[in-house]
């Protein structure tokens, strides 16, 4: 895998795992140990949650508008301070209130209890609209 964060025996590793084979069956296929398939994906899962990241911080080192969200506050609140910042920099939203609550939901879940944050995060609007959570 040429200009990836993964090996080849990793992403070969992962494409006979979506294929449907068992640890076991690729060690057979590759001839290799068990033990050294689990390694192998559990090391490339590393690597593309790691990549994840990295894109995530750099549409947010991008972004235009960044709300942070701090612990206490109650996220019913964030969707008008996000209209106002993004109504300040031009930017229409494709979330209504609704979706942006369910999506905060889903991005900060651990970091939320019921309606307020329990640790801070930001809220990250990209200037085509798009709402990311980090």
């Amino acid at each position: 895998m040429r200009d990836t964060f993964l090996t080849e025996a990793q992403a070969r590793v992962l494409e006979l795992r979506v294929k449907g084979l068992t640890q076991a069956e690729i060690a057979r296929k590759l001839k290799t140990s068990r033990a050294n398939v689990c390694i192998l994906e559990r090391r490339a899962r590393d690597n593309i949650a790691r990549a994840e990241r990295t894109l995530k911080l750099a549409a947010k080192l991008r972004a235009p508008v960044v709300i942070e969200v701090k612990s206490g506050e109650d996220i019913l609140e964030v969707p008008k301070r996000l209209f106002k910042a993004a109504d300040a920099a031009k930017i229409r939203v494709k979330l209504g209130t609704p979706d942006i609550i369910a999506k905060i939901r889903e991005g900060a879940g651990d970091k939320l209890h019921g309606r307020s944050a329990t640790q801070s995060f930001d809220v990250v609007l990209t200037s085509e609209g798009e709402l990311l959570i980090s």
